[in-house]
């Protein structure tokens, strides 16, 4: 699972509790509260309004002893309207039904007002004529009157239970008997009583139907509709937020259910990925654990050490095979199969040129889980004919070497094979790493025995040269006293022809000494163009061949060069023509040739091995009798040779000028069919024209060389030398005045020249003065360069070496060298 993925999961997550928040609160019934709320006010209201007709009755009865009762049901009444209007108001509802039911309430509050003002009246009123009619002294006094009193008061009492109009008449009736009653004037005191007795049955009789009927219009009051329609709109509207909290409801289950998947699969997906680190840590660890081994093996267990770590990549990674294919000549193989059965025949060196005609991944990976989705073409046939179902590969990164991969088959589609990319481009570095750290080692012991056997040539050279050069006087001798005794004996006589033979000797001994010294001389280099050399090859060998070889010579481009001793290269042809021409014992054809051969990968020759990089390939061909190949294998051997009168020189010094110009022999041939020798030498364009420049010596232009040397007769010849070569040299016999000389003046001299009898001392004496003058460039004149440790050499500050006695060439070649190198260090 990438970051982008788990981002992904994570940003679902966050969205699904979000949501599920937000439908939580939705799916609150917010309004079940205020619903409640407003169906107490409805139960207020109907609560008042019962409460206002109980107090109303009770008060119509008399059983109500003040009106506070009536006052608080009505206040209470207005409130709960008050709230309600506000509650419709604010939710947005019609209020023409609350408006309606406010309308009653006023009716309400203005019938209950008149009722509690005639209700008074009416109290008052019956009171008085309770009080009367029950009041014994007015009873003892007026005997006669007290029937028709208690008469009116029955009446007045059937009046208030019932107000209709025979009651109302019945009081009438009873009004008037007592107003007409003939002791009525005379009754005194209790006159006025029965007056008043009579005003207040009279107002009864007109107040008591009057309350009863506003008790009637109060109870007849329409607050039901209004209340009921305004009950209705709350109840829709907690219905209608009901059912949207409903739905929101619905959603938060749904949208737990999503949650609760997306919980899952994120968890699935954590797993998995734990699960993952947990395989790469362990195939990390592996990778880790084989490299040690690897870095760790000795050089001849390489191929083991990395047979065993392909075999636990590929236990690793759940695949049947896995290999390292580097296209060398031949092909280099390190092979793993799971079941231990062989490769068949052609792979994995066909896999090799798979990775460039299939798209990669990425980092340099090849991965192809299952080959019959490959589009038709050469790479689907190529692994479909080798039985290869899931196939992967890895580039192997080794700049400058042969090109590899490191490569993995499955016989089925491998859809569900662990393949992490990063960790398997570790692997393939690790492997590569290996690869080429064996190659490396290869190379060290190549060039280690090179050294080696240069060294041993270096010091035969010097010892054959030493001994050739006192041969040569001897052979001198012999040719000139056998030259000046030919001159005073007669031809054709026997002792002329003994003297024949001494010179035909001597000779043979002179080209013999001409070949040793030519296989232990060393010359400086420079830019050889081959067409100007094989011109003036062939006009030497054409003065020089016997009559019956023809030399032909091809031409070649003009801008064919190397980099090498021109005299050097020169013999190489000279050499492999004098052999064709031995070869073809007088009668014959030679062709010379050259061109350019670029090599993009290591190349095998028969007698040495190029790496990749530009050449010139000088040819010789001859059509002599040819030789086997045993003679081929020993045929470049010191003092090899197929002819009694040979010496074995010549072509050991043909190799010899090829290995130390880094180049190699390639020789075809067999019994009868004539010879091919091919010298491949590197062209002079793998040089850029700057460091061919640098490379030869420039002639100095007064910079000052501070010289050293214990000997003085040595110190005037170097100085003789060096001021030759164009530099201003001052020369010092003792080490502490050159010393106190660097230290007075550090950047008078531009370059320093240590010749010491000891090499030690030269070292010590060198470190001293590069401590003094460290920009300034210190040369070291040895006889040997041999037993001087290249740690030393850096210690010291030593620039180049130069070998003693010096030769003016190799003298100025080195100061060039040096002066520039210190010129561009600066810069």
């Amino acid at each position: 699972m990438h970051l982008d993925e788990r981002a992904a999961g994570g940003a679902v997550v966050c969205i699904l509790l979000a949501l599920l928040t937000w439908f939580l609160v939705r799916g609150i019934s917010t309004d079940a509260a205020n619903y409640s709320a407003t169906l107490r006010l409805f139960d207020d209201f109907a609560l008042a309004e019962a409460s206002l007709h109980r107090d109303v009755l009770e008060a119509r009865a008399g059983l109500l002893q003040n009106y506070d009762p009536l006052n608080a049901s009505m206040a209470q009444i207005n409130s709960a309207l008050a709230q309600l209007r506000s509650k419709t108001l604010k939710e947005g509802l019609d209020a023409a039904p609350v408006d309606r039911l406010v309308a009653a309430a006023r009716t309400l509050e203005e019938l209950t007002e008149r009722f509690k003002t005639n209700n008074a009246l009416l109290r008052n009123s019956l009171s008085y004529v309770g009080l009367l009619s029950t009041n014994p002294d007015f009873v003892e006094r007026n005997p006669l009157l007290a029937p028709s009193v208690d008469a009116l008061a029955a009446a007045i009492l059937q009046l208030t239970l019932d107000s209709s109009a025979q009651s109302r008449q019945a009081v009438q009736h009873r009004i008037v008997e007592l107003a007409r009653y003939p002791q009525l004037p005379f009754l005194g005191s209790d006159a006025r009583s029965a007056q008043t007795l009579i005003a207040h049955a009279r107002l009864l009789e007109d107040i008591v139907p009057t309350v009863d009927e506003t008790v009637g219009s109060l109870f007849a009051v329409p607050t039901r509709p209004p209340l009921d329609e305004t009950r209705a709109l709350f109840s829709d509207r907690h219905m209608a937020a009901e059912a949207s909290a409903q739905r929101f409801r619905l959603l938060l289950y749904a949208t737990s259910l999503l949650l609760v998947v997306a919980l899952i699969d994120l968890g699935r997906r954590l797993r998995n990925r734990a699960v993952a680190l947990r395989k790469r840590a362990a195939f990390e660890h592996l990778i880790a654990e084989s490299s040690t081994r690897l870095i760790n093996c000795p050089p001849g267990e390489t191929e083991s050490r990395l047979t065993q770590a392909l075999g636990e990549l590929g236990k690793a990674l759940g695949v049947d095979r896995a290999y390292v294919a580097l296209a060398q000549t031949p092909v280099r193989i390190y092979a793993w199969s799971a079941d231990g059965s062989p490769y068949p025949s052609g792979w994995p060196e066909r896999a090799l040129t798979l990775p460039e005609r299939i798209e990669q991944v990425e980092f340099g990976i090849v991965a192809v889980p299952d080959v019959a989705l490959l589009p038709p073409g050469d790479p689907k046939t190529t692994l479909m004919t080798f039985g290869v179902q899931g196939w992967a590969c890895v580039s192997l990164m080794m700049p400058g070497r042969a090109r590899g991969i490191l490569g993995f088959d499955t016989f089925q589609p491998a859809w569900s094979v662990y393949f992490p990319l990063p960790v398997v481009r570790l692997a393939g570095d690790a492997v590569g790493a290996a690869i080429e750290r064996d190659l490396s080692e290869h190379d060290r012991a190549r060039l280690a025995a090179r050294l080696e056997r240069a060294v041993r040539l270096q010091m035969v050279g010097q010892l054959a040269s030493g001994v050739a050069h006192n041969f040569n006087n001897i052979i001198g001798a012999i040719l000139g006293y056998s030259e000046m005794a030919a001159t005073e004996i007669e031809a054709d006589t026997k002792a002329a022809r003994h003297l024949s033979e001494i010179q035909r000797a001597a000779e043979r001994g002179r080209d013999l000494i001409d070949s040793i010294l030519t296989l232990g001389r060393r010359s400086p280099a420079s830019l050889v163009s081959a067409p100007a050399l094989l011109d003036e090859t062939a006009s030497l060998l054409r003065a020089t061949l016997q009559a019956g070889v023809e030399l032909v010579v091809s031409d070649v481009p003009s801008d064919l060069a190397v980099f090498g001793e021109a005299a050097q290269v020169q013999q190489i042809i000279l050499n492999l023509c004098k052999n064709a021409t031995q070869a073809m014992e007088g009668s014959g054809r030679i062709c010379v040739m050259a061109d350019a051969q670029e090599l993009d990968q290591p190349r095998a020759l028969s007698h040495g091995n190029l790496a990749p990089g530009r050449y010139v390939r000088f040819i010789v061909t001859d059509s002599g009798p040819g030789f086997s190949d045993e003679v081929a294998r020993r045929l470049f051997e010191p003092f090899f040779t197929t002819r009694p009168a040979g010496t074995g020189l010549g072509l050991a010094t043909v190799r010899k000028i090829v290995r130390d110009h880094e180049g190699a022999m390639h020789v075809v041939s067999a019994p009868g069919r004539g010879s091919r020798f091919e010298a491949w030498l590197p062209a002079a364009g793998e040089r850029s024209a700057a460091t061919i420049e640098e490379t030869a010596p420039r002639p100095g232009n007064g910079e000052t060389v501070l010289i050293v040397d214990d000997e003085r007769d040595r110190l005037l010849g170097h100085e003789e030398m060096v001021a030759a070569l164009g530099y201003e040299p001052v020369g010092f016999e003792r080490s502490n005045d050159a010393i106190a000389a660097v230290r007075a003046e550090p950047a008078r001299f531009d370059a320093i020249l240590v010749s010491q009898a000891s090499v030690q001392a030269a070292l010590v004496l060198a470190r001293t003065l590069h401590v003094l003058a460290p920009r300034k460039p210190i040369l070291l004149a040895t006889r040997s360069t041999v037993d001087v440790a290249p740690d030393a050499l850096v210690h010291a500050g030593i620039a180049d070496l130069v070998r003693r006695p010096f030769a003016s060439a190799e003298l100025a070649a080195a100061l060039s060298r040096s002066l520039r190198s210190a010129v561009t260090l600066q810069n």
